[in-house]
Order: structure tokens, then sequence, then C-alpha cells
């Protein structure tokens, strides 16, 4: 009987490991069924794909050691997962959504070392940064779009992209050393000459934008401090020398005027009302001079389209040409 009782119990043991090891064997095998749908989706439905992947995980995680090769495996999966995500969701402009699942995607890229993911995330996340401070500029938030600028800083300070949006942020806060700083370092790193192009023109405008201001105010000296900056942006802005060629004749810089006034003459088109401008500026700089034959000719031929009247007064008035 003892003995029996024995086989007894070494039959139910038996027939109880066995029935462990069978559900083991279908649980492997529902954790390998949500891997398999993850691969299938990863590119289409992200999102989905990152349920199916947690759920194969968490399946593994219950039945211990036999599944583990399912879940590293379906751990390995979730960096290119995330970066789908996110990209999906940056293209949708959601980008709080992209930054955290950007953020998830360089996690498990580092958990897992595919370098692969890591080299496409970073530079996806700090554009995703870049983006959000612009966005925040826009909406006259320049603290907030700062510091999510600083983050993208952090991650990379050679993107050109992230120079342009700080040179964006000093523009608004009317910093001129800021916006020269921020347009000469992304001119130095910029790979694309669409961004140099950019940076260069938007350094146009800031100066040419403080510059005028100035010279109308008759602040000269301030004014041909950012003319200058503007100039050296784009020798060819036509706007740019005649207001260099007003400051430089406000601080009686004379043959200075002369020269970016005639700058101006040889790249405007050869039409007389267009090209008054200039030679209104070489004739003030001359009667500076006091050389009274060039004066007289330089504001005849200012005297054309809205420039008539100044110019006649400097030839009848004052200058007396011709007596």
């Amino acid at each position: 009987m003892k003995g029996m009782k024995l086989i007894r119990v070494a039959l139910l043991g038996f027939f109880c490991f066995g029935s462990i090891q069978m559900i083991q064997a279908q649980d492997v095998n529902e954790a390998k069924t949500d891997y398999n749908a993850a691969l299938q989706i990863m590119k289409t439905d992200p999102a989905a794909a990152v349920k199916s992947l947690q759920s194969c995980i968490d399946l593994c995680t219950k039945i211990g050691a036999p599944a583990d090769s399912v879940k590293n495996a379906a751990r390995s999966k979730f960096a290119e997962t995330y970066y789908n995500l996110a990209t999906n969701q940056a293209r949708d402009k959601n980008l709080d959504g992209a930054i955290i699942n950007f953020k998830e995607a360089l996690k498990y890229g580092q958990e897992t070392n595919n370098a692969e993911v890591l080299k496409r995330t970073t530079p996806a996340l700090v554009r995703i940064y870049a983006m959000q401070a612009n966005t925040y500029l826009a909406q006259k938030e320049p603290v907030k779009a700062q510091e999510t600028l600083n983050l993208a800083l952090q991650m990379d300070t050679l993107n050109a992209t992230v120079w342009l949006v700080q040179m964006r942020i000093f523009q608004d806060a009317d910093s001129a050393a800021g916006v020269e700083a921020a347009i000469q370092k992304c001119i130095a790193i910029s790979k694309n000459p669409n961004e140099t192009r950019q940076a260069q023109q938007s350094g146009v405008k800031y100066f040419l934008s403080k510059g005028s201001k100035a010279v109308n105010a008759s602040k000269f000296d301030e004014g041909v401090t950012n003319l200058e900056k503007a100039l050296a942006y784009d020798e060819t802005n036509k706007d740019v020398l005649v207001y260099l060629a007003k400051a430089y004749n406000g601080v009686s810089q004379w043959d200075k005027a002369i020269e970016t006034a005639n700058k101006g003459i040889a790249i405007e088109e050869d039409v007389p009302e267009k090209e008054a401008k200039f030679w209104f500026e070489i004739g003030f700089a001359y009667k500076g001079k006091g050389d009274k034959t060039n004066a007289c000719e330089s504001f005849k031929k200012a005297m054309v389209g809205q420039y008539v009247e100044n110019a006649k007064y400097e030839i009848e008035v004052d200058l007396k040409c011709g007596k």
C-alpha cells in the first residue's frame, strides 16, 4: 500500500509538472504572438505596436526564464517603435507627444545599444525643441522659448537651425550683440546654403531697421554702427547703401559717403528716378567737402522724382550753382 501511494504521488507530480510546462508553452506562444503582431505594425501603427510589445514583455515577465529570449527580443524593438511614433507625432505637429516619445526612443536606444536609432533620434529631438521654441516665441512667450531652446543646445551646439531660432529670440529681446553672435555661429557651422542665406538676410533686415531708425532720428553714429553690420551681410542691398551714405554724411565722413553712394549707383537700375537718392547724398558730401562744382553737378542729377524740391533748394538757394 505504501508503495502504491508513492507511485500515485510520483504520477501526480509528473502530471502537474507536465501541465505547468504545457501552460508555460502556451503563454510563451501567446507572448510570441504579441511580439509578431508588433513587428507587423511597427511602421504603420507604432502606437499599437508599443502596446503589443509591452503586452509581450508583461507576459514574459510572468512566465520567467523560459520567456527571456522573447522578452529581450521585444525590448530591443522599443527604440525603433518609439522613434516611428514620435516621427508621426512631429509630422502631425503634436510636438509635446513627439518630445515624450523621442525621449523614450533615446532611453531604449541607449539600453539596447541601438546605434542607428540613437543617430537619428538625437537630431530629431533637437529639431523638435527648436520648433517648439519658435512656437513659444510666436506666442509671445520668450522665456519659455529660451528654456526650450536651451534643451536643444544641451544636446547639440552645432545645429544651425537651433542658432537661427536663438537669433530670433535675441531679435525679440532687441539684443544686437546676441543677434550678431547667433548669426555668426549659424554661418560658421551651417552646411546648408539656405540656412546661411536665411541668417544673412535676417542680419540685414535687423541691422537695417535699427540703422535706418537711428539715421531718421539724427543718431548718425549709431546709424553707422548698425548699417555697417547690415552691409557686411549683403553688400548689394540698395537700402542699406543709401542709409549708410546718409549716416556717413551725418558724421562728416564725406569720402565714405561718396564711395558708398557710388556703389549704390553701380548696382541700381539705370533709371534717373531710382538713382536720385544716391546722387543727392553724393551732392551733400561734396558740399560738406567744400567742392561746389561736384556738389552742383550731383544735385542736378538728383533733380528727379521725390528729390526735385530738395535738390533744387541746394542748387538755387544754398549753393547758388552757376553764380
